[in-house]
């Protein structure tokens, strides 16, 4: 079963992502992610909040990858900060999402230990994953999904005091020629 999730893991990396761009209103994306993802940090004994821009966030982006490279950071970070001394976690998650005229920031805010100075230039690579039995394609894969919609992604991290992982995109989406 771990082989076959590696596997489609792989599969879905190293394949060809075709965007199916469309203006969306990010915050209700945003929202539903929210509610999706609530039980889940319930069960580990982590409070999330969402701190979401009010009003309509309209950006052209692809629905469901948009919501895997969210649901990717927040699984990583609802992880690193389960301790696995305890029966669970503590801390808080927070999503926050924002915009100007031109461009959108989602920001996962963890708890967690943090990532050294050294870990952060590798964290992207695939295969690199500090969890007993992670595939280390989630963040590849998020990062490979925020360049496709013509956006970055950044890391702040201090090891010790937690993560904020940004996603930045241009509200105009992706270039024709790349969706």
């Amino acid at each position: 079963e771990r082989l076959r999730e590696i596997l489609e893991d792989f599969l879905q990396f190293a394949g060809r992502i075709k965007l199916a761009a469309t203006l969306q209103d990010a915050r209700v994306i945003v929202d539903q992610l929210v509610d999706f993802f609530h039980p889940q940090c319930d069960r580990s004994g982590i409070l999330l909040r969402a701190d979401l821009q009010e009003g309509p966030i309209m950006a052209r982006l692809d629905e469901s990858l948009f919501k895997q490279a969210i649901l990717n950071l927040l699984i990583n970070a609802q992880q690193a900060m389960e301790d696995p001394g305890t029966a669970g976690a503590q801390g808080e998650l927070l999503i926050r999402l924002e915009s100007d005229d031109t461009t959108l920031r989602l920001h996962v805010i963890d708890q967690g230990p943090g990532i050294t100075p050294e870990r952060l230039e590798e964290i992207f690579h695939p295969y690199v994953s500090t969890k007993s039995g992670g595939s280390g394609l989630g963040l590849p894969t998020t990062r490979r999904i925020v360049e496709m919609h013509g956006g970055r992604i950044e890391v702040h991290s201090i090891a010790g005091q937690g993560s904020d992982f940004v996603i930045i995109m241009p509200l105009s989406g992706p270039d024709e020629e790349d969706s």
